[in-house]
């Protein structure tokens, strides 16, 4: 059905590659939405691309597959292609992206106890903190260190002089587990992309005390990431995956994509959660309803957000620097950022839908 419903935007770049299996590996995420409406609104075949999604728990499992080569493409936190190129915590893989998947996208949950408690904000938790004694430390989750969430959390904090490791922990769950954990007590609060802050609310398992547009408006959150080997090796096949996606997101930006996607996304392949708990997220500042209220709360398609520039690089770095993942010193003996970020690629990638874009700006970060 969705297939009949979704028109086609440019003349797409056609490869006769069927006897290929591109293999692109995702976690069940909102935010995945561009390849899961690609893939099942036949984007990729009517472009010759023979694509198999592979749906994984967490980044964990998407960045060992990536850099031991089970996967062609990935779904992926933009932090994610840094940690792979250092080699932290991970075998050093080169990698590369020419297309960011979106901005926005991420909330802040507490726990029903701190909100019964007042504490709502940095500033209540540091009061919190200083006056409570605990068999347990404060403990936040996200989804992966190298991860927008963990830059977003600690950015959130600082400003009421809490220090991760000093005031507060931090750990790493899948982000399916998020909800559960928080419902079970074993955590007080996560960070995570959506639908699993909107499914705590819902749940009554917690309560949404800030969104990523707030935090760091058009931040950019996850890139479709791939190695620099297979850049070199299938550069056209690379161009045309970029192309079908880019055509996905740009649907995802209308009131009908959403609602298709909404659809795709709740099916088990995907997230297997409820359509409408999947289309409140869709659909946030538009429902009076939604667990997120933030107008721009999803943004798939634009060439200022779905583009790597350095700017975009260079931020990622300084949040890394602050969280302490990279020193200076791994900077300057790695990889340069422009190897790694590849405006070019997105360019040549994406030319026929940045003509119709021109006149749109956002304000990014």
């Amino acid at each position: 059905m969705a297939r009949k419903r979704l028109n086609r935007l440019c003349v797409p770049r056609k490869l006769n590659r069927q006897n290929e299996t591109l293999r692109i590996g995702f976690v069940p995420l909102v935010d995945c939405a561009p390849i899961a409406v690609a893939a099942e609104a036949g984007i990729f075949a009517r472009r010759g691309l023979n694509v198999q999604l592979m749906r994984e728990p967490g980044w964990a499992s998407i960045r060992d597959k990536v850099a031991y080569g089970e996967l062609e493409a990935a779904h992926a936190p933009v932090g994610l292609a840094f940690a792979l190129n250092w080699g932290l915590g991970v075998l050093r893989q080169p990698c590369l992206t020419g297309y960011l998947l979106n901005s926005n996208g991420d909330a802040i949950t507490f726990s029903n106890e701190f909100n019964e408690r007042g504490v709502l904000d940095p500033k209540t938790l540091a009061k919190y903190i200083q006056t409570e004694r605990r068999d347990r430390p404060v403990t936040f989750a996200v989804p992966h260190l190298f991860s927008t969430h963990h830059f977003l959390l600690l950015h959130w904090l600082r400003p009421a002089g809490l220090q991760s490791g000093r005031d507060y922990q931090v750990i790493i769950l899948p982000p399916s587990l998020m909800a559960t954990c928080l419902a079970s007590g074993n955590i007080d609060g996560y960070c995570v992309g959506e639908p699993f802050n909107t499914q705590a609310v819902q749940e009554e398992a917690g309560v949404i005390v800030a969104e990523s547009a707030q935090v760091a408006p058009m931040h950019p959150e996850k890139a479709l990431v791939v190695t620099e080997a297979f850049e070199e090796r299938e550069h056209d096949l690379h161009m045309a995956l970029i192309e079908a996606i880019a055509e996905a997101a740009a649907h995802c930006e209308t009131p009908e994509g959403r609602d298709i996607a909404a659809d795709i996304l709740s099916h088990p392949q995907f997230l297997g959660l409820d359509k409408d708990l999947i289309r409140s997220s869709l659909f946030a500042g538009d429902e009076s309803e939604g667990a997120v209220s933030s107008e721009r709360f999803h943004v798939f398609s634009h060439p200022e957000v779905n583009r790597p520039t350095l700017d975009k690089a260079n931020w990622l770095l300084a949040q890394m620097r602050y969280a302490g993942l990279i020193t200076d010193a791994e900077v300057k003996s790695g990889p340069s950022i422009n190897r790694i970020f590849r405006e070019d690629l997105f360019d040549q990638a994406t030319a026929s839908q940045q003509a119709s874009d021109r006149n749109i700006s956002l304000k990014l970060l």
